[in-house]
């Protein structure tokens, strides 16, 4: 089937390629019945508008690229599905297409599937970024290009960057303080890969907690990106007859492998052994006992992402900071 013009268009339905333009852009303009006549056209011959032409004309596309690193093979948490659904729902909203790009932090320019083509062709008009680490090529190549991007946590190499992130290092400190205040003196942390920075800032959050009461049986798991690698870890550690008394865990839903292998050796939550998580999600309730866990603000997360990034797109002055920081709440629930 011949792929219809707006000049066809006009054509079938006997007006003007002008009446055309205003009713595929909603203008107001139109009268209801020439509105009809042209839609009835339009869906009888499922027109497209060319967006291709269309973003070389106005030279926007209203699409946004995220670029979530794909740690190493693993690929995202519910927390982060939770945040690109939001994203998602938001952008619609503020009349943008968000695509979902896998990518990796360290030598995203390599791999094929990555939304970089996208970006550079023009094809979209900016970047969120997830993940990030140290020197991350990603950011150096949005730099590099001169596009709009807010990076979806702290970045420590770049003071031009926007920025939006949860206060980690003050989380980790926080849930160490609130375990150890409530009598946990042997606490075992559980976070993902240590290269990336959200990891690093509440590692060294929960140390400082440690070293200010004086507690000395503590110990900085990384590399638990998911459920079967903290089952795994705190398996091994109760075989081995290395009892901490809580668990730290940096992602609600790695605490469901802690609590089956605390479980299946016997012992009760909270009373032989304490969780605690980080990112609040709906799971938490549902655990039992139920999950304490710290909450990210998700809506306020995805709002400052949105709006700095479209103020970029569109070469408005960011009248806020280009470094958010926002603020968490500690939910208490029956795990500790």
């Amino acid at each position: 089937m011949k792929m219809l013009s707006m000049k066809d268009i006009a054509n079938l339905s006997g007006v003007s390629l002008k009446t055309v333009s205003r009713v595929l852009n909603n203008s107001d303009n139109v009268k209801d019945s020439t509105r009809q006549k042209v839609m009835k056209i339009v869906e009888e011959h499922g027109y497209q508008k060319n967006i291709i032409a269309k973003s070389l004309k106005e030279r926007k596309t209203n699409t946004i690229i995220v670029l979530i690193d794909r740690h190493k093979g693993d690929y995202w948490g519910i927390w982060h599905t939770i945040m690109l659904n939001t994203i998602m729902k938001k952008g619609k909203k503020l009349g943008y297409k968000v695509i979902i790009s896998p990518s990796s932090a360290m030598n995203s320019l390599k791999e094929d599937t990555d939304g970089f083509p996208l970006i550079t062709s023009g094809l979209a008009d900016g970047a969120i970024i997830f993940d990030n680490v140290r020197k991350d090529v990603r950011i150096a190549f949005l730099n590099k290009h001169n596009i709009p991007y807010v990076v979806v946590g702290r970045n420590v190499d770049n003071n031009q960057s926007k920025w939006v992130d949860l206060d980690n290092k003050s989380a980790g400190y926080v849930g160490g303080e609130y375990l150890i205040e409530r009598d946990y003196h042997s606490i075992c942390f559980l976070l993902g890969e240590e290269e990336y920075i959200v990891n690093q800032e509440r590692a060294k959050g929960f140390k400082e907690a440690a070293l200010k009461y004086n507690i000395k049986d503590v110990n900085t798991v990384y590399g638990i990106n998911t459920m079967k690698k903290a089952y795994e870890v705190v398996n091994k550690q109760l075989n081995e007859n290395k009892k901490y008394r809580a668990y730290y865990v940096s992602g609600d839903e790695r605490a469901l492998g802690v609590y089956r292998a605390i479980l299946e050796k016997g012992y009760k939550i909270p009373d032989d052994i304490a969780v605690l998580g980080i990112d609040n999600i709906p799971i938490c309730d549902y655990l039992y006992p139920s999950l304490s866990s710290i909450n990210q603000p998700v809506n306020e997360f995805c709002e400052h992402i949105l709006n700095m990034l479209i103020k970029q797109i569109n070469g408005e002055e960011i009248l806020t900071s280009n470094k958010i920081v926002l603020p968490y709440e500690l939910i208490i629930r029956e795990s500790t």
